[in-house]
């Protein structure tokens, strides 16, 4: 559960902090039930001002950080690494020749070395998000427009409007598995539908594409992939 905030903002060294109004939204959603050692960022993700509750590898980014390593944003890539053991020496010639190839075409000499006959993936997901939170001024149903993330994390609109009018909106959030959490400032934050939980999707290339995406805008850099999506709104 969140601890009491005295600051105005919560902070961490490094990273993209969050607004108190952020988190008691967050809090409110979740119910109190956040997972140990979580934090909280505001950042801009795939073209969405969204509130991302996670969980930072803190070992793989040190690693990342040792080597001057940065998200990784290739696809094909990841869904090759996926298939290796982590941290253990395996047969280049054992490796499906797509695999192979992929792997020497990645962007990055962080995710996995060679040595030889012997390849070894040393690149996990930095962090695990828990929650997405996306804040909108009406309660029409054309916000879940801006709700891209619901195919790799629990998701939920914050309306921080009045929510007058907004059946159509419950009915379809409902439908997408999208989570709506009314407050305007005042009193407690009123969940109208629950963010409903998914499978777990970080061993899918997609899932830690989506991984790497967020910590890229976690950590502020200027040229981080996932400001833009690569993906359609799930409603569209």
């Amino acid at each position: 559960m969140l601890g009491v905030v005295e600051s105005a903002e919560v902070v961490m060294s490094g990273f993209v902090s969050a607004s108190v109004r952020a988190q008691r939204v967050v809090e409110g959603v979740s119910g109190g039930k956040l997972p140990l050692g979580f934090r909280l960022s505001e950042v801009t993700l795939w073209g969405v001002e969204v509130v991302l509750v996670y969980r930072l590898n803190e070992e793989e980014h040190a690693r990342r950080t040792a080597v001057g390593g940065g998200p990784l944003d290739d696809l094909g890539m990841l869904d090759a690494l996926l298939k290796l053991p982590v941290k253990r020496p395996t047969l280049w010639s054992s490796l499906a020749g797509r695999d192979q190839r992929l792997l020497r075409r990645g962007e990055s000499s962080h995710a996995w070395v060679r040595r030889g006959d012997l390849v070894e993936r040393l690149a996990v997901p930095p962090l695990s998000v828990d929650l997405a939170v996306v804040r909108a001024e009406h309660a029409r149903v054309e916000g879940l427009d801006a709700m891209p993330f619901g195919a790799y994390v629990p998701q939920a609109m914050w309306l921080d409007c009045p929510a007058g009018g907004s059946q159509e909106l419950l009915a379809e959030a409902v439908r997408f598995s999208t989570g709506v959490v009314h407050w305007q400032g005042v009193g407690e934050p009123r969940v109208l539908a629950p963010a409903e939980p998914l499978v777990e999707v970080w061993e899918t290339s997609a899932g830690w594409r989506f991984a790497e995406h967020a910590y890229g805008q976690i950590l502020g850099l200027p040229a981080a992939p996932g400001l833009v999506s690569p993906f359609r709104s799930p409603t569209g």
